[in-house]
Order: C-alpha cells, then sequence, then structure tokens
C-alpha cells in the first residue's frame, strides 16, 4: 500500500511538472493538422472540432493555453488555442486545426516544423458554453477579436477573481496579451 502511494505521489508530481513545462516558453517540433473527417467531434475538452477555428491538439498544455505556431519552412504563424490532446503519433508536437494549417502552409505537405511560442497559459478547463463567437479564434474574427476585449471575463485563480482579456499589437506588429481586473472602457490597438 505504501509502495502504490509513493508511486501515486511521484507520478502526479511528474505529471504537474510536464504541464507547468516547467516555465518553457518556446517549443520546437513538427506540427500536422485534423483531417476534414473530425468536423463536428467532440474534443477532449468536449468543445467541438471546426476546421474554420483557430485550435490545436497538445499532449500537455493546459486548455485554454493560447499559442502563436510559426512554420520554420516559410514563415508563416497562426495564433491558434489548445482544446485537444494529442497529437497521437509521438514524432509531432502539435494538431492544428484546418484554418491554422491553411494560413501555416501546412495543407500541400501535412506536416512541416514549427516553432511554438506560449503567449498566454491557459486554465486548463473549457467548458462547451466557452464556444461563443466573442471568444473562439477564427479567420473571421480574428481581427475583431484582436481588438477588443472578450466579453466575458475569464476565471484565473481559485478565489474566483476575474481579468479580461486584452489582445494587442506592440510597435513591432507582435501580438501581446494583457490583462485587467475591470472591463476596458476604451482600447487603443495601434499597428
Amino acid at each position: 500500500m505504501i509502495l502504490k502511494n509513493v508511486f501515486l505521489f511521484f507520478y502526479f508530481a511528474a505529471s504537474l511538472l510536464n504541464i507547468s513545462h516547467t516555465g518553457k516558453k518556446t517549443l520546437h517540433g513538427k506540427a500536422s493538422y485534423y483531417a476534414r473527417k473530425f468536423e463536428g467531434k467532440r474534443t477532449s475538452s468536449g468543445q467541438k472540432y471546426r476546421a474554420n477555428r483557430l485550435t490545436a491538439a497538445h499532449r500537455t498544455l493546459p486548455f485554454g493555453t493560447i499559442l502563436e505556431v510559426t512554420n520554420q519552412s516559410n514563415g508563416s504563424k497562426a495564433i491558434v488555442r489548445v482544446n485537444d490532446r494529442g497529437p497521437h503519433t509521438r514524432s509531432r508536437v502539435i494538431d492544428v486545426s484546418y484554418k491554422a494549417a491553411k494560413q501555416l502552409g501546412l495543407l500541400s505537405k501535412g506536416s512541416a516544423h514549427v516553432r511554438i511560442k506560449v503567449l498566454s497559459l491557459g486554465s486548463g478547463a473549457l467548458l462547451a458554453e466557452e464556444e461563443s463567437e466573442e471568444d473562439t479564434l477564427s479567420d473571421e474574427n480574428t481581427e475583431e477579436v484582436a481588438q477588443n476585449p472578450l466579453q466575458q471575463p475569464i476565471e484565473t485563480d481559485s478565489l474566483n477573481q476575474r481579468k479580461f482579456v486584452v489582445i494587442v499589437y506592440d510597435q513591432d506588429g507582435r501580438i501581446k496579451l494583457d490583462s485587467t481586473n475591470s472591463q476596458p472602457k476604451v482600447i487603443l490597438v495601434r499597428k
């Protein structure tokens, strides 16, 4: 019994270290994309996969994590949110939606070496209700999301404190995330 408890302790401790990536902000590896046949199927987070949304599957990053994925062969970038577990092939580190694959230029080859930059760690839990148009990154509303705060606050800790997330461009044209405890009244976005 003691051996079992010791094993479980070390297993969960190792899992926690793996999930947090010990502060690592950039990952490298091979990316592929979801086949069209998965359209409408439930992901590990409970949300439905939609090919026209900017989402991704990662083995350990918390659900809701926002990533900047860069195709190292052509420099194309896509910003995605983790809402699934995978890929289920050890040779790959991330699966992206069809829309993200199109932005990254993966459609012709099927996979590519990518750099993955963690922009914001997620809470680890996504609800099916969070699948609203306001907070879903898609080709149709990416610019709108980048210029407006999310309409619904995001829970950030166990004290149920809420923060509003604002996505802005810095002087170099890079996307930055900012947060505030109160809903912003005026947002200036400069490109």
